[in-house]
């Protein structure tokens, strides 16, 4: 398996965890605390897809997963 590949596997699935636990936990988090969360994971988000991006054929089904993600943070 080719190493971007695996990589952006690795990077979706933290992107999973974090953005699970900051929907279940922003109502209680104070506005700094939900700004810097979001910050990160927006970037996190980004760097996954500009990754996919480089990756051959272009999983675009994911891209537009991860667009629409960050839509809902």
């Amino acid at each position: 398996m080719d190493q971007k590949v695996q990589y952006l596997n690795q990077i979706i699935e933290i992107i999973d965890q974090k953005a699970t636990l900051f929907k279940k936990n922003k109502k209680n988090l104070p506005t700094v605390s939900y700004e810097a969360e979001k910050q990160v994971l927006t970037k996190t988000i980004n760097d996954a897809i500009q990754l996919a991006e480089e990756i051959k054929p272009v999983p675009y089904s994911l891209i537009n997963d991860l667009r629409s993600l960050i839509k809902q943070l």
